[in-house]
């Protein structure tokens, strides 16, 4: 019969057990702290390239997404190397991220991805830079982020506005103590822009408008002295084409457009008044004759006749006849009864083709009775 021998089962110390413990604690923080690190550099949302360029770094704890964004390009973008760098640019109170683009010139997009932004609403611009840098076009957007899923947005991009300066020589004008001036843009009833400016010291004056659409403008300039009143007007000039690039300043150097008047002045003299006016009595009418009128210009029309039957009621017009006529019969109204004496008074006008009229010959008076004419010279 075999003997059982009883032993005691043998414990670890206790400090040995908390050791170990620790040790697995270590471990399993070790391994959730390279899980982190492995998603935020390998990204969830589209890898490595953001940027934050916020003053103060925003706190990477907190609930996260991601947003995709994918910008819409023009043709013309390339035709004119419009395109040197796409960048997308996150905005949130203080906080900036920033994700450069990246071009696919097949499809005419640009795209990108921020894998690790703070849920909330952020503000998405996206600008293209040319070649040289300037800024060309833009697009912006709100965008909401929620946590744990990735929102994405296609954005239009359009022509970024550009800015006109204006240097303007407008020494002509010192004898004028002050002079204000308009620069207006856009032949309409209203104008596009009007932007006011008053010359100091200087003769040359600077003006900068911005924002102006990309394309080409019409534009005026005027002056004026002291105040804005069309009565204080002193300039205004043509009206000229500036074209206006995307994102980018024109320069313009402007002086006022002067011209030469030419005049050429003539005396249009009127013509001498007719002489030996003569009156006749034939019949029942006052026959009236006078002398042809020769003028400078040589450019007689023709004559008027004057007749005056009452004192009280002055000449009037008789008839009006030819430069080739030097006689005309005058027939009274038969208004008086016969054997009554009927008096007139008769004076001839001559009159060139430029409408000038000569003075009158001096009159002539004529009496008759309604059977038999009389006349006095």
């Amino acid at each position: 019969m075999s003997e059982r021998v009883w032993m005691p089962k043998r414990r670890l110390p206790r400090w040995k057990i908390s050791l170990r413990i620790t040790h697995i604690i270590r471990i399993i923080h070790l391994i959730l702290t390279l899980v982190a690190l492995s998603i935020l550099l390998g990204g969830c949302f589209g890898g490595l390239g953001q940027k934050i360029s916020s003053p103060d770094t925003p706190p990477l704890t907190g609930p996260t997404g991601g947003l995709t964004v994918k910008a819409l390009l023009t043709a013309n973008m390339a035709d004119d190397d419009s395109i040197g760098r796409v960048k997308a640019v996150l905005t949130r109170g203080s906080h900036i991220l920033e994700q450069d683009l990246a071009v696919d010139l097949a499809s005419m997009t640009a795209a990108g991805s921020f894998p690790k932004v703070l849920i909330g609403t952020w503000e998405l611009e996206v600008r293209v830079c040319n070649q040289h840098g300037d800024l060309t076009y833009m697009g912006s957007t709100s965008i909401f982020v929620q946590e744990g899923k990735t929102a994405s947005v296609e954005l239009p991009l359009r022509a970024t506005p550009g800015t006109l300066v204006m240097h303007m020589d407008i020494s002509d004008f010192d004898s004028y103590q002050l002079v204000k001036g308009r620069i207006i843009i856009g032949t309409g009833q209203e104008p596009e822009v009007v932007k006011e400016f008053t010359r100091d010291a200087s003769p040359i004056v600077t003006v900068e408008i911005d924002r102006l659409s990309p394309k080409t403008h019409d534009l005026r300039i005027e002056l004026y002295k002291d105040t804005f009143h069309s009565y204080n007007r002193i300039y205004q000039g043509p009206w000229e084409t500036i074209t206006i690039r995307p994102g980018l300043t024109t320069q313009v150097n402007w002086n006022p457009a002067w011209g030469c008047v030419e005049i050429i002045g003539y005396i249009d003299a009127p013509p001498p008044p007719p002489t030996s006016v003569n009156v006749v009595a034939e019949g029942n009418g006052i026959l009236i004759s006078w002398d042809p009128v020769v003028p400078v210009e040589n450019d007689l029309q023709g004559y008027k006749i004057y007749i005056q039957t009452d004192p009280f009621a002055g000449f009037q017009l008789a008839a009006v006849v030819s430069s080739q006529q030097t006689s005309y019969l005058y027939l009274p109204e038969p208004s008086h009864p016969e054997g009554v004496i009927f008096w007139a008074q008769v004076a001839v006008s001559s009159i060139d083709q430029g409408g000038n009229e000569s003075i009158r010959s001096h009159p002539v008076t004529v009496e008759w009775i309604t059977a038999a004419i009389e006349h006095e010279p």
